[in-house]
């Protein structure tokens, strides 16, 4: 395996992929020989049309040439990184690129060091369609929206955006939380002031979502750290 890293930072393995697989759409690519694309190539070879693969280069055949149709298949050039495959390799497949993000991901301090996320702190939903549930914040960027892939899902909310509606933070160094607005078109709400730049929050707390209404709980404290244990009173 050989692995090579981009210029946009993606790490994938050369021997398989010609090119970045990230950069460059996932289908499978035709190569149509050295020197195809070049205006001038040897004789013989393949030139692709003028509106093959968008048009970027312009290319006409000469004698004993042969051009491709119109429309044939994908653009020998990679969109993005102007690169043609080399011979015999192939673009990965989405689920395969897919599989390469999810073991590139960005790993919180912590769980790098200690091979877990410990949990910091809870939210508790005291009004709204979850009340009575609590939420297990992280040590690391929480994320909070209503989608099943967010660190706090509260679902049945619609007046809660999917996709980060806020963030609350847990910052290791300094042993405090942050709230964060995300990219919601509603307020959000601490001890019933808006807030819209990132703020400190403390222990119970309260927090408006949308609809939903939270109370935050510490566990991580003046008390308490991960690194430092627990502090005699």
């Amino acid at each position: 395996m050989a692995i090579t890293e981009c210029g946009n930072g993606h790490v994938y393995d050369n021997d398989q992929y010609a090119v970045c697989p990230y950069c460059n759409g996932g289908g499978n690519m035709i190569n149509f020989g050295a020197g195809g694309m070049q205006p001038g190539g040897d004789y013989g070879r393949t030139v692709a049309p003028q509106s093959f693969g968008g048009g970027a280069q312009q290319s006409f055949p000469s004698a004993g040439r042969t051009t491709a149709p119109q429309g044939f298949g994908a653009s020998p050039v990679m969109a993005g990184a102007g690169l043609a495959p080399e011979p015999g390799k192939t673009v990965a497949p989405e689920s395969v690129r897919r599989r390469m993000e999810e073991q590139n991901k960005t790993v919180a301090v912590f769980k790098k060091q200690n091979d877990l996320d410990p949990v910091v702190g809870w939210l508790v939903c005291v009004d709204g369609q979850e009340k009575g549930r609590d939420f297990r914040l992280l040590a690391r960027i929480n994320t909070i929206g209503r989608g099943e892939d967010m660190d706090v899902c509260i679902r049945g909310d619609l007046t809660i955006s999917k996709d980060c509606h806020a963030r609350l933070a847990y910052d290791q160094r300094h042993n405090s939380f942050m709230l964060i607005p995300g990219n919601s078109v509603n307020n959000i709400y601490l001890n019933d002031q808006p807030i819209y730049i990132p703020t400190e929050i403390r222990a119970y707390d309260i927090i408006d979502l949308g609809e939903s209404r939270m109370v935050f709980v510490p566990f991580c404290c003046e008390s308490f750290t991960w690194e430092n244990g627990v502090t005699a009173r």
